[in-house]
């Protein structure tokens, strides 16, 4: 008989060794009626599907276990060249005096020392444009420096380091302040900020800090017959409180450890070296860390200048404008320079703002000078108007708007920069009806 491909095969039971049972694919099935053969190839087919599924799952197991071995291998090779080129590049860098190198400009410190001994670069600490209240408080820390050895034995004190806290609002002059201070006294002045001795990458900030405290007591056990004035502008940047799960706490807790580190081997180390740190956080705020600021033995405060101060300061401004209009003229002292000085006095503006406000007075005047004859400029003296104009353009003064200068107690750190709720009270039927009452009472 002739069959094609498309003709399905027909197996027939073997009934001869069983009545009851047939021999079929190596298996044993119930025996079956006559005329049930496609049946039976179907069952053939699902056993031979399921054969060659497992058979394919075999194979894809062995794969894949080829492939884990050639990723392992390939992982093993690839950690062998990095060791090896590593081996080299240390081999060439002379035992690791590159990575030595590259550590040393990460953690680099430059100070630059500026000699204010027998020199007057800044205004006298006594003079008009510092206020009552720094004057009296530094007369103090001054007079005890300028003691004999004797002096100094019968009135005691040890090792006689001061490190202070000067803290105000924003731009009153704490810098300025440091620096009268080093004058005062004769010292080598040097001023850094946070950015100078921190930095982005893992511990080199902390590194930075102890190598610029490394720095200031090489410098100052080298020289003992000098003084010398450190000044650490902003210091808050390193000791205000951070939340231990905040991004950046760890660096900023080492920051704050090797500062609080520098000045304790600075005091037990040195005894003409003068610390003055610049805030503007009020200590009381609970922002700055209290922790760190109890190795202040000096906390001032830099005020707003007064209604003398102010004064002081305008006229020094004005005249470092070389406005040739308001040294011919009588402008300083008159009634309306006094009176807008009180103005700016009585509304909270710093030494930075009133210096601000003399500069654009000065650009103000000098643009309306634009095409007048030599001969005319007599005719166009400078008034209070372009000091009123200036401090409009200034805007109010950042001291009113300012918090940092604000004393807080018994407030959580966390609810200390959260702006305040503002609590809204629920009308009820009964207000509504007393407020209609009272609105037809009053028409």
């Amino acid at each position: 008989m002739t069959m094609n491909s498309t003709t399905p095969i027909r197996f027939k039971a073997d009934t001869s060794s069983a009545p009851y049972i047939v021999n079929y694919n190596n298996r044993y099935t119930p025996s079956m009626p006559e005329g049930s053969n496609a049946a039976m190839d179907d069952v053939f087919m699902t056993q031979l599907m399921g054969q060659q599924k497992a058979q394919k799952k075999e194979k894809s197991k062995e794969n894949w276990n080829k492939a884990g071995i050639i990723a392992q291998a390939g992982i093993a090779v690839a950690f062998l060249g990095m060791l090896a080129v590593s081996i080299l590049g240390l081999k060439k860098s002379g035992n690791g005096e590159a990575a030595k190198k590259e550590l040393e400009a990460l953690t680099k410190v430059n100070i630059t020392w500026e000699d204010f001994a027998g020199k007057k670069i800044v205004a006298p600490l006594d003079s008009k444009t510092t206020s009552t209240h720094l004057k009296e408080v530094f007369k103090n820390i001054i007079s005890s420096k300028k003691l004999t050895d004797k002096a100094k034995q019968w009135g005691g004190g040890g090792n006689n380091i001061d490190i202070i806290y000067l803290y105000g609002h924003g731009g009153t002059g704490k810098t300025y302040v440091a620096k009268q201070f080093a004058q005062e006294t004769g010292a080598m002045f040097t001023s850094i900020k946070y950015p100078d001795i921190g930095s982005p990458f893992k511990d080199a900030g902390s590194m930075k800090i102890n190598k610029f405290f490394e720095n200031i007591i090489e410098k100052a056990n080298s020289e003992k017959d000098k003084k010398f004035v450190v000044c650490i502008d902003e210091i808050d940047a390193i000791m205000k409180k951070v939340k231990d799960e905040a991004h950046g706490s760890e660096e900023a807790s080492k920051a704050r450890a090797a500062l609080l580190t520098g000045i304790d081997r600075l005091r037990e180390r040195c005894s003409n070296v003068t610390i003055i740190a610049t805030s503007n956080y009020h200590p009381g705020n609970g922002v700055v860390d209290p922790i760190a600021l109890r190795r202040f033995n000096n906390k001032i405060e830099v005020p707003l200048p007064d209604k003398t101060q102010t004064e002081a300061l305008l006229e020094m401004y004005l005249k470092e404008q070389n406005i040739g209009a308001v040294k011919a003229g009588k402008f300083i002292g008159s009634p309306e320079f006094v009176n807008f000085a009180d103005t700016l006095q009585k509304n909270g503006y710093s030494n930075g703002e009133i210096a601000l406000i003399a500069e654009e007075a000065g650009k103000i005047f000098r643009s309306t000078l634009d095409g007048v004859a030599d001969s005319e400029l007599t005719k166009h003296p400078f008034t209070v108007d372009y000091l009123e104009k200036a401090m409009k353009i200034n805007g109010q003064a950042a001291s009113k708007t300012n918090e940092l200068m604000n004393v807080y107690s018994n407030i959580p750190f966390e609810q200390f920069f959260q702006q305040p709720q503002k609590q809204t009270q629920k009308t009820t039927l009964l207000d509504k009806i007393k407020k209609h009452f009272h609105r037809e009472n009053k028409n």
